[in-house]
């Protein structure tokens, strides 16, 4: 039998819930991500010019806000629920954002859509997490990354065409849309060891707000420091490109601002169906490594860009260093998570990739300034970032070698 072929043979393992909920999260991903290329015009026209960062800064603090909260309840209520819960929010807020025309208004809307996703992934990734094996995690991870990347990379992608065809209150109705698919799809997915359940079955006593309210020790998993580290590094060099690539590919002439994400997905996701079995042979160091390595080669071809081709294949040195951090970072958070509290551990390091975000668009606004003769320096800025996450890796193997308890 043929590598390929066994690979796709070794697929069939995977329980029927695991696709669902690939297709779930690449569905959710796509419906809130389609509408960000068109967002710094958006906010502009409104009068917001100067709070670009906002459009993604404010949309990470509230995910990060609620990430504490979506982990205890995964834990100790149900993955599901905190599924069903943010899918429905985020379909509200897209139906609202037509009748929101004031800065403040659209600002406000953006906090509760950020709040809304900081709940539907958790649940996703702490119940794909119950159902896969730990040997597989790396390549379930892997699969699943190439179903994020698609939603998220194929929904930028599509923005700006979807706008140009049936304008911008179209593009919001149609992000709703595809959030109610999204919620259909949830009563499809199996969860067998429902947190609730074995809890009454336990005779439990604990209350519902202790159920659901997040004590101050309960916030972070000490256990996912590492990985966390390493994802706020990578997610403040992808809240770079999230916010600057509308504005460099109008730059460089390009029409559709979602043409970048459109070559970066497709080498992210070629990148993740092997990536994620070169996590479970190589461990997480060694991707990361590759990975930061090739974020920095990435990001220097960018801030040198001076034409649309040069643009485009520092999309495709991005796609395949984020094809081989994500899922080193998801399965290394799987691994090293408690395994009583997984929802905690996935949302700490959930906290990261927002905080990482935000930080990433707040600097972006001061280096860049809507000043495209700051792209060299803000792309100099990114390459550092990475550089920084090498040397931490470096060090952290180091204190592993001298202290084995560490």
């Amino acid at each position: 039998m043929s590598k390929i072929a066994s690979y796709f043979e070794n697929l069939k393992d995977y329980p029927k819930s695991f696709w669902i909920l690939c297709l779930n999260m690449l569905v959710f991903m796509a419906s809130f991500n389609m509408i960000l290329p068109e967002m710094n015009e958006y906010l502009t026209n409104l009068g917001g010019a100067d709070k670009k960062w906002m459009i993604l800064g404010l949309w990470t603090f509230a995910a990060a806000f609620a990430r504490p909260f979506s982990g205890k309840i995964a834990d100790n209520i149900s993955r599901k629920s905190v599924m069903y819960f943010g899918i429905l929010v985020s379909i509200l807020i897209c139906f609202l954002y037509p009748y929101f025309v004031t800065v403040t208004g659209f600002l406000v809307l953006r906090f509760l859509h950020g709040f809304s996703t900081g709940f539907q992934p958790t649940g996703v990734t702490a119940l794909i997490a119950d159902i896969v094996p730990k040997g597989k995690r790396g390549e379930a991870m892997g699969i699943f990354g190439v179903t994020i990347s698609l939603g998220f990379s194929g929904g930028l992608a599509i923005g700006s065409p979807i706008k140009m065809a049936i304008g911008m209150d179209g593009l919001f109705m149609t992000a709703a849309l595809m959030g109610i698919f999204a919620f259909l799809l949830l009563f499809f997915i199996a969860e067998e060891n429902v947190p609730y359940k074995i809890a009454r079955e336990s005779k439990s006593t604990e209350s519902l707000a202790s159920k659901i309210i997040p004590k101050w020790n309960e916030i972070f998993a000490p256990e996912v420091l590492h990985p966390s580290v390493i994802m706020f590094l990578t997610a403040m060099c992808s809240g770079t490109y999230m916010m600057v690539v509308p504005d460099f590919s109008a730059h460089l002439g390009m029409e559709n601002k979602g043409m970048f994400y459109l070559v970066n997905v497709a080498f992210t996701v070629i990148t993740r169906f092997v990536a994620g079995k070169f996590y479970d042979k190589y461990g997480a160091q060694r991707n990361l490594n590759l990975g930061l390595t090739l974020l920095i080669v990435g990001a220097l071809l960018t801030g040198t860009s001076t034409t649309v081709t040069q643009f485009l294949l520092s999309g495709i040195v991005f796609g395949v260093a984020g094809g081989i951090c994500s899922p080193a970072l998801f399965a290394w958070t799987a691994d090293l998570s408690n395994p009583v509290f997984k929802g905690r551990g996935m949302a700490t390091m959930f906290i990261a990739l927002e905080l990482g975000i935000a930080a990433g668009n707040y600097g972006t606004q001061k280096i860049y300034n809507n000043n495209p003769a700051n792209f060299l320096n803000l792309f100099l800025a990114m390459s550092v970032l990475c550089v920084v996450g090498i040397v931490y890796l470096f060090y952290t193997r180091r204190i592993k070698q001298t202290n084995p308890v560490a």
